[in-house]
């Protein structure tokens, strides 16, 4: 999976088995999703069609899911919880037909899900979205126009259920207890922010969230590289299981997890500058600029 932004929508690409309540929701392989800020007078006669254009524009098929809300994507909350990845933007003045909003949600896991689990993960979704807002001291469960999607990418399902006593379920709704109010606090303008926050669960010592910023990072330069580039701290290509990059060592909880302390790719300038222009490049297309330039 691999997510950015271009103006006001954020993508994700990959090749996805996806549940939406959105546009044109229901359930299907698609490799678009995306969310798009519109102007909070927003009309438009096909909605469907909009969405399509949208994926168009950067020359994908129409494959897609999409999300339509009047929230700024700088206010966009990205949270990371193993191998689970959570997309949140959030207003809430909308909880009446009188104004702008929605919270939109997107959940996207790395281990394959059943149909079932992958429905079940929009209603685990939607029940952390509820019990944010009450936390938060709101007497409302959402907004008029609220959507979420729910995908995996591809493989042998291993999930067959996705309610809160999950593993699965129990991983999505902490990242939404804990990445809605942050939405909630950006939009509202409480924590100024000039582009997306970045959230990751940390379960070295103390389980606890921290928020990411390549400002003040007290790791760098984690590489030793002498310009090195930090837009891809979290490798898009995580896990890349490319023995090559990185290596399996053993995790804080006993299981094996791919570690990429030796990888230096997605922190090379060269490496960057094509990733921002070409998201959808392969890693062996990356490898082979890599061996080019190197020489």
């Amino acid at each position: 999976m691999r997510y950015f932004l271009r103006g006001e929508t954020l993508f994700l690409r990959g090749r996805f088995h996806a549940a939406s309540t959105g546009v044109e929701g229901g359930i299907r392989d698609v490799s678009t999703i995306c969310n798009s800020t519109v102007p909070k007078n927003f009309e438009h006669d096909d909605p469907a069609l909009y969405i399509r254009d949208l994926a168009s524009s950067q020359g994908y098929g129409e494959d897609v899911f999409g999300l339509l809300t009047a929230v700024g994507m700088r206010n966009l909350c990205v949270l990371t919880y193993d191998y689970v990845t959570v997309f949140i933007t959030a207003g809430v003045t909308n909880r009446n037909p009188q104004g702008p909003g929605t919270i939109n949600i997107i959940v996207c896991t790395r281990e394959a899900c059943t149909e079932g689990a992958l429905l079940e993960l929009i209603i685990t979704a939607t029940e952390a979205k509820a019990d944010a807002l009450r936390r938060m001291g709101y007497d409302f469960t959402g907004t008029t126009t609220d959507a979420v999607v729910a995908c995996h990418e591809g493989g042998e399902a291993i999930h067959p259920y996705a309610g809160t006593f999950t593993d699965i379920g129990a991983k999505v709704y902490e990242s939404i207890v804990h990445g809605l109010p942050e939405a909630l606090r950006r939009f509202e303008g409480e924590i100024p922010c000039s582009g997306p926050s970045f959230f990751i669960l940390s379960t070295i010592g103390t389980k606890r969230w921290f928020e990411w910023s390549p400002d003040g990072c007290p790791y760098y330069p984690c590489h030793g590289l002498p310009n090195q580039r930090c837009e891809f701290c979290y490798c898009p290509f995580y896990p890349c299981r490319d023995e090559s990059l990185g290596k399996w060592t053993e995790g804080s909880s006993g299981k094996k997890v791919w570690s990429c302390e030796d990888c230096s790719l997605p922190h090379e300038p060269v490496i960057v500058e094509k990733m921002l222009t070409d998201p959808d490049i392969s890693l062996d297309e990356l490898k082979e600029l890599r061996r080019k330039t190197s020489t």
